[in-house]
């Protein structure tokens, strides 16, 4: 650190620069001394800050920079990224800093608060918590609640008093701290160089279009000049407790915070402030903002924070704020850093837009003013949303399974991230009829039990506002129909359950009396199953039945129906089918239900089959598959009043 001995070195160059012109005359390069000077202003009184040069070598960071200095923290680091925001005008993005580069860099940057009596450090340990370290410092109970609020106000990166982390240095505050105590009078000070103006007073120039100023050269007879009526800057961020039943607003940036509402003017949404009187453009705020509520549980539902109370308070180079009300101009805040603002009617003038978006990088004012239906005011929060992808979803929907495909278009796909694809955090927003048809509801909540994200919405462009549609999950939705599956190997089973799958009936252990032409002997036979289709009558062989057997079976009417064990269970089904007159018909990406006008479309491949309702009731729709079947897709088609069977 050169605060030691920095200023006395410093002000003997000053003091030695007017004996050498004729060095500077030959071309000598004079020490390059940048002694910007500022003081700035705070509840302790006076404080001066010293800047020193610094070249930006390979692999630098800014806070690889500030780190050299000293330890530090993100809280401190926030508060000097402002000193060198206003010292480097030029330095537009402070993340992007090339090697050769020159800079000023505040000396003292890492240094921590030191213990004034008013706060004192605590390094938390594992396990912690804030109530517990209160605690060990004796605070009373019935004193807690206020004292967990000053540790918010005291430490801005704490926007929960519930999570703190174990290694971070917070300051904690004492007794003292609530004591009101009237600041010193801010004392003169002497300076080698001519006092700068304030960076808010009306004459001072632009950070943005002002260099780093030269070392003047005082004359050795002429006492050091005073600084007299030196304003406080102003200061960059206001800390205001949350009102009751706020939650508090996490800072979007470090150098940017969502605060709790604080009064600007009655009339001003947008105002923009400073040391100088506030230069204010008075916004009425919109009597109604279109489809808001439709916007607020659309991101809500994503995923995504919709900030709507509060204030925000945006620093800017030139030391003003853009201080904007959250209730006429909320902000999506995005789980990858980006923020939206939302300008419903086009109220935030040009010129500030412009600002906010030079100067903070990760905002984005989204205008809605000339914004059509729900769809474009959508597409535009979204196109800020600085996702991995957001694909239009019309012309080529998504398409869930190959046997039973189900095509869910939708206005838009969005993957969050580069690992949508393998985590699934797929979402689909789809824009439906206000009261959508049970089929479509059908295909939303069989998407919804694929792990599918479809959010499904309703726009109402007469009252200009839309809702999420709803999608229940029917009474019967637990119910998953049992996997239907003609057995692979034959015999009694495979013929069981043809039979029931058809629909006919069968007898077991039924006894028939049969005998020899003119009654000459008569026989009492058991065959295992009896049944009737076509007309006939059957008695089915597992290969029990001797030959004699089924010749006497044959000249008494019946049909000997063989099922081997050797016979696969897909082949008896099939002689089943033929025998009962049931005809069925190979389809390939058969149209099962919906359409390019529905919304939807299910197609399935395999054998189409039509079957009587038991007891003359509505016909059976059957379609027999060769591949495994998810239980979702079972419970869709019987949805739209299919059986679906594996064979």
């Amino acid at each position: 650190m050169i605060r030691a001995r920095f200023l006395p070195a410093a002000l003997l160059l000053v003091a030695l620069l007017p004996v050498l012109p004729a060095a500077a005359q030959e071309g000598e390069v004079l020490p390059r001394i940048f002694l910007e000077k500022k003081i700035y202003s705070d509840t302790a009184g006076g404080k001066q800050r010293f800047f020193e040069t610094h070249t930006v070598e390979k692999g630098d960071t800014l806070w690889r920079i500030l780190e050299r200095q000293g330890p530090l923290t993100p809280d401190r680091y926030a508060e000097i990224l402002k000193e060198f925001r206003r010292a480097n005008p030029k330095v537009t993005d402070p993340s992007r800093i090339v090697p050769g580069q020159e800079l000023l860099v505040p000396s003292g940057a890492g240094e921590e608060p030191k213990d004034d009596g008013k706060t004192v450090g605590y390094t938390v340990n594992k396990g912690d918590t804030l109530s517990k370290i209160l605690s060990s410092r004796g605070v009373p109970r019935r004193q807690r609640k206020r004292y967990l609020d000053a540790v918010q106000e005291i430490n801005p990166s704490i926007t929960d008093v519930n999570r703190i982390f174990a290694g971070k240095t917070l300051r904690i505050p004492t007794e003292g701290y609530f004591t009101e105590v009237k600041p010193p009078a801010e004392p003169a000070m002497a300076v080698a160089a001519a006092p700068l103006p304030s960076p808010a007073s009306p004459e001072a120039p632009s950070p943005e279009k002002t260099a780093p100023p030269e070392v003047a050269a005082a004359p050795p007879s002429e006492a050091p000049t005073a600084v007299k009526d030196v304003p406080p800057a102003p200061q960059l961020t206001r800390e205001v407790a949350p009102t009751p039943g706020q939650d508090a607003l996490a800072p979007g940036k470090p150098e940017a915070e969502l605060l709790a509402p604080k009064a600007v003017s009655p009339a001003a949404s947008v105002a923009e402030t400073g040391k100088a009187p506030p230069a204010e453009e008075t916004v009425v705020p919109p009597a109604r903002s279109p489809y808001r509520g439709l916007l607020s549980d659309l991101f809500l539902a994503i995923g995504e924070k919709w900030v709507d109370r509060g204030t925000m308070y945006l620093p800017l180079p030139s030391g003003r704020d853009v201080v904007l009300q959250l209730s006429d101009f909320p902000a999506v805040r995005f789980s990858g850093g980006t923020e939206a603002l939302i300008d419903f009617r086009g109220g935030i003038p040009g010129r500030v837009r412009d600002a906010i978006t030079a100067q903070w990088k990760s905002i984005r004012v989204v205008s809605l003013a000339d914004a059509g239906g729900a769809g474009e005011r959508i597409d535009r929060i979204l196109g800020a949303a600085g996702y991995h992808s957001v694909k239009e979803g019309i012309s080529q929907p998504l398409v869930m399974g190959e046997t039973v495909s189900v095509a869910l278009p939708a206005r838009w796909i969005i993957q969050r991230t580069g690992e949508s694809l393998l985590s699934g955090d797929i979402v689909l927003l789809k824009e439906v009829p206000e009261k959508p048809d049970p089929e479509l509801l059908a295909v939303l909540r069989y998407a919804r039990r694929l792990g599918i994200r479809v959010l499904p919405y309703a726009d109402d462009p007469k009252a200009m506002e839309g809702f999420l549609v709803g999608v229940e999950e029917e009474a019967s939705a637990g119910q998953v129909p049992v996997a239907l599956a003609a057995p692979k190997a034959g015999g009694l089973p495979a013929v069981d359950f043809g039979l029931a799958l058809l629909g006919i009936p069968s007898k077991t252990g039924e006894r028939l009396r049969v005998g020899g032409a003119g009654d000459s002997f008569r026989l009492v036979v058991s065959p295992e199953r009896l049944f009737e289709a076509g007309g006939k009558k059957y008695a089915v062989d597992t290969g029990k039945i001797s030959p004699a057997i089924r010749t006497i079976l044959r000249e008494s009417g019946y049909a000997v129906f063989p099922v081997g064990k050797e016979v696969p269970g897909r082949e008896i089904l099939q002689r089943l089918m033929k025998v009962a007159g049931v005809g069925f018909e190979e389809r390939r990406e058969h149209l099962l239900t919906g359409g390019p006008n529905a919304g939807y479309e299910v197609r399935v491949t395999g054998a189409f089959l039509a079957l009587p309702g038991s007891a003359g009731g509505p016909g059976r729709k059957v379609v027999l598959v060769r591949r495994k079947i998810h239980s979702a897709t079972r419970v869709l088609l019987r949805d739209m009043g299919v059986e679906i069977v594996e064979w």
